[in-house]
């Protein structure tokens, strides 16, 4: 109204101005949690395992053989890359292998698609593969070594060694049980069969065995050891997770044949069983694996020998554990296994150094 005297602006209370502000603090603060935690999705779904957002911190629970949970994983260095050298005539898993000619591989066995095992025997040379004959019965989740110029396939589906000569086999003794899913490696002129399964019971045994001399319980693991890997390093042997009562393990343990002592040396990121191992360039490879769930892992772990220091060393093409792997000429030859969807593959992997 003309003339009329305006009425000045009713000023807000100090206390309506905070309370404003709160909200708009609130509103921001719940803004920014809703950007992490997408962030977060992102990084769970390229953990190791595959997990999803919702699984990827359980809680870390005490088993026989160490934490059982997972801890956080150390930071990537990618010291090695993986790349696909060929395929196996047929999918196939938990076979035994050893290395075979020039930087190749022989393959004994195995599990085929419908699980049941396999009598196959196939080299790997130059990307390509070959029948080499047959096993004098079908055999799967043995395990194979070199002793002098022979090979020899260790348990499976029962306790018998069996030495290949050429292309002939016979029977060079006997386990002390029957022994599948167990671990092999090699000290001196000797293969140690180290953990595995009777078919009846999980066992802890270290079974030694020497051409010419014969079996013996050389050791006795602090638990009993399914599905772990082994590798032999400056005469020590390395023993790398497994399974106890079903409960993946964590832990390392280290093996000295010559005092026959079995201790922890160090322990993985996460728990894991039905993973593989071979050693390069003076370290120690864990490859693949299964947790607990029965979740299937990409992971390259690196195990220094002197520190027990492990670093994730590189991944997988595809989530995978009951693969087999044997060094080869500058690289490890990865092969078969299972997949996500529990079904054998047929790919076989090099796994090689990153040139510094």
């Amino acid at each position: 109204m003309p003339g009329a005297r305006q009425r000045p602006a009713r000023r807000e209370p100090p206390h309506a101005r905070l309370g404003r502000r709160a909200g708009a603090l609130t509103a921001f603060v719940a803004a920014a949690l809703a950007v992490a935690a997408v962030v977060a999705v992102s990084l769970h779904a390229h953990l190791p395992f595959g997990l999803s957002a919702n699984s990827a911190k359980p809680a870390r629970t005490a088993g026989p053989t160490g934490p059982t949970g997972r801890r956080k994983p150390p930071a990537p260095t990618r010291t090695v890359t993986v790349t696909t050298l060929g395929s196996l005539s047929a999918p196939a898993s938990r076979i035994a292998a050893v290395p075979y000619g020039t930087g190749g591989a022989l393959f004994l066995g195995g599990y085929d698609a419908t699980e049941a095992p396999t009598d196959a025997i196939e080299s790997f040379q130059s990307a390509t593969v070959t029948a080499a004959g047959t096993l004098p019965v079908p055999d799967a989740s043995a395990g194979a070594a070199v002793l002098g110029s022979n090979i020899y396939l260790f348990g499976g589906t029962s306790s018998t060694i069996y030495e290949l000569n050429g292309q002939s086999f016979t029977v060079a003794g006997s386990l002390t049980s029957a022994t599948a899913d167990a671990a092999v490696a090699t000290v001196g002129d000797s293969a140690y069969v180290i953990g595995g399964y009777s078919g009846s019971s999980e066992l802890d045994t270290i079974v030694a065995y020497t051409p010419g001399v014969g079996t013996r319980t050389a050791a006795t693991l602090p638990v009993t050891l399914r599905y772990p890997a082994a590798v032999s390093l400056g005469g020590q042997i390395y023993i790398i997770g497994g399974s106890t009562a079903g409960v993946p393990s964590a832990t390392v343990y280290r093996y000295d044949p010559t005092t026959n002592a079995v201790a922890p040396f160090t322990t993985l990121p996460f728990a894991r069983e039905r993973e593989s191992a071979a050693v390069l360039d003076g370290q120690i490879y864990a490859i693949g694996g299964a947790n607990a769930a029965g979740e299937r892992s990409r992971a390259i772990y690196a195990i220094n020998p002197a520190s027990g220091r492990v670093l994730l060393a590189g991944v997988l093409p595809q989530a995978l554990a009951d693969t087999v792997a044997v060094t080869g000429d500058g690289e490890i030859i990865v092969a078969g296994g299972t997949n996500e969807a529990l079904a054998p593959v047929a790919t076989i992997y090099a796994v090689t150094p990153i040139a510094p």
